[in-house]
């Protein structure tokens, strides 16, 4: 069979000949699987090939190995395992080949079947030099920047796929070390510096002893926050996407690098590219996720004031609260026909929920002075992003505290309800606080 051929076929826009082609693959795959595998692994190795045989080879090998569906993932699993040791050795070996292919499609598929061959075997304790491998091909002298970016990427997959508890602290050291050298500024290579961002982003949950090491912890959070300002917005993204994962990971850590970030995301929100403010806002709401958590753990008990509750977010307030009013300014004017949008305003609004819901009553006066200012205003941006504002913050301040105020603008309340321009999300919060009223 030539498999070249009958990948190609199968990818025809004539449905004789693609039903043809499946069912050749999928005799082929029932009859002899792992020399299926093998010629797949070969296809998507070799250069000369059509990218679309290639591309093909690629998916089927990923679909060969994982599965969503947990009977059948287990399924294929024992199907690889029951694999002869020297096949399986030799699919590996032109798997690592091809991260250096100068094709970018085969590296990146190489990539990701790497990571689900790793998520069989690294558990059962086999592929054990996979790791060193990878970081070989980071450490050797002259490697082109692809070679390097696909590697940075198979090691994020690798981490993805596997527990921390596969890996021996020595082999975390090392990957942390070839994965924040990848993303230094002395890295020339954009491609190669994200796809280092996004191995980290991968590999935090592995980190756990490198965090707990001063020295460690704040060379990781210095490249992290110098990759914040990059030049290019994909990397300045996956920057931020760190700093979020950090902040739910790892807060008990955050105090001595609290200044910097609060720059850095003040910065992000009040001028840089939405998917990068969005996530700058996103570390706020993961910080307040945090301390909610930490506030019901301590509910009641003699210990409430606990030592790694920082109160990061009272102590930001007088200066977060405005940073996320003013993004309430910037709806798009179909959003509440989208349920799907997601937009810098949206996120600014649930921000300022989960800070109202983390510090109460505090939050009030802050946010009363922009939605009194904002209401009566003609443009309606500035009555929905005070209407929002509003809604914002229902929950978490107590009745006593917003009831004179609601009672004293119960009219501009009413109002909202029937504002052709207001958000039919914010119309039930805010409803039911008005019935919430009228019973007391």
């Amino acid at each position: 069979m030539d498999i070249t051929q009958v990948l190609i076929a199968a990818q025809s826009p004539d449905a004789n000949l693609r039903t043809v082609a499946e069912g050749n693959l999928t005799q082929f795959q029932e009859q002899n699987f792992p020399n299926f595998l093998l010629s797949l692994s070969i296809e998507l190795s070799n250069d000369e090939k059509p990218p679309e045989s290639r591309r093909l080879a690629g998916i089927i090998l990923k679909n060969s190995l994982d599965a969503k569906d947990s009977a059948k993932k287990e399924l294929l699993t024992q199907q690889w395992v029951s694999v002869d040791p020297s096949i399986k050795l030799k699919i590996k070996e032109l798997l690592l080949v091809t991260l250096g292919s100068s094709v970018h499609d085969a590296r990146h598929t190489s990539s990701q079947v790497i990571a689900k061959v790793a998520s069989i075997e690294i558990a059962r304790r086999e592929w054990q030099d996979l790791v060193a491998k990878l970081l070989g091909n980071m450490t050797s002298a002259g490697a082109p920047a692809p070679l390097k970016q696909a590697t940075l990427e198979a090691l994020g997959y690798v981490c993805e796929e596997i527990s921390p508890q596969d890996l021996e602290q020595d082999q975390v050291n090392a990957v942390l070390t070839a994965v924040v050298q990848g993303m230094n500024q002395t890295e020339l290579s954009p491609e190669v510096r994200l796809a280092a961002v996004k191995a980290l982003y991968n590999a935090l949950d592995f980190a756990e002893s490198n965090f707990a090491n001063e020295m460690e912890r704040n060379y990781i959070m210095k490249v992290v926050c110098d990759t914040a300002v990059s030049k290019e917005v994909e990397i300045r993204q996956a920057a931020f996407e760190c700093l979020v994962a950090i902040a739910s990971t790892y807060y008990s850590h955050l105090e001595p690098f609290m200044e910097t970030i609060f720059y850095l995301t003040a910065n992000a929100v009040k001028g840089d590219e939405e998917p990068v403010a969005l996530q700058a806002v996103e570390f706020w709401s993961a910080i307040c996720d945090e301390e909610i958590a930490l506030q019901d753990e301590y509910e009641g008990s003699e210990d409430g004031n606990s030592a790694i509750h920082f109160r990061f977010i009272e102590k930001a307030l007088p200066l977060l609260v405005p940073l996320l009013l003013e993004t309430l300014l910037k709806q798009e004017e179909d959003q509440d026909q989208d349920d799907n949008a997601w937009n810098i305003s949206m996120s600014g609004g649930t921000c300022l929920g989960l800070i109202s819901r983390t510090v109460g009553d505090a939050v009030v006066p802050l946010v009363m002075p922009f939605v009194e200012t904002n209401i009566t205003k003609p443009d309606w941006h500035c009555r929905e992003a005070a209407t929002f504002a509003f809604g914002s913050i229902l929950e978490g301040p107590s009745v006593g505290k917003l009831a004179p105020l609601v009672q004293a603008g119960l009219d501009f309340l009413l109002n909202t309800m029937n504002d052709a321009n207001s958000q039919t999300v914010l119309r039930p919060p805010i409803s039911g606080f008005v019935l919430l009223l009228m019973k007391h």
